[in-house]
């Protein structure tokens, strides 16, 4: 099973804050022999919505442009891979409010999110909560 990124925990508090399930958490999926893992699958109970999330940090990281490219990479072959596997629960990309203000806010990342199709759940680390989500 592949490192849990560092503000795993932080998400899944702020999701269950915010009436979320956490329902399983690195949720294998398979391409002929190629295993991925994607963190979370959660679920709200008053709307029967079921959501796949992946974490990514890009905002301390020491080149956010390799860090946007593999974590719009990892977004893109996740959401592939799951319409391959027949799977049609929406998948999330889960950002800190520093790197959605960050790179993410720059042209670079905003053509790299509406070229991609990414839906994102923006977080605040510090506080533990989900600032938004942009579909």
């Amino acid at each position: 099973m592949p490192a849990i990124d560092r503000h795993h925990d932080v998400v899944k508090r702020a999701l269950i804050k915010a009436g979320w399930i956490i329902a399983d958490e690195q949720i294998k999926i398979v391409v002929d022999e190629r295993s991925m893992f994607i963190d979370l699958e959660i679920l709200k109970p008053d709307t029967d919505m079921t959501l796949l999330i992946e974490v990514k940090e890009l905002y301390t990281i020491p080149s956010p442009v390799e860090a946007l490219a593999s974590a719009i990479g990892k977004y893109v072959m996740y959401r592939t891979s799951l319409r391959y596997a027949g799977v049609e629960i929406p998948l999330y990309l889960a950002v800190s409010v520093e790197a959605y203000n960050g790179i993410l806010s720059e042209k670079l990342g905003k053509l790299m999110l509406a070229e991609a199709s990414v839906r994102l759940l923006v977080f605040d680390a510090d506080q533990e909560v989900i600032v938004r989500w942009i579909p």
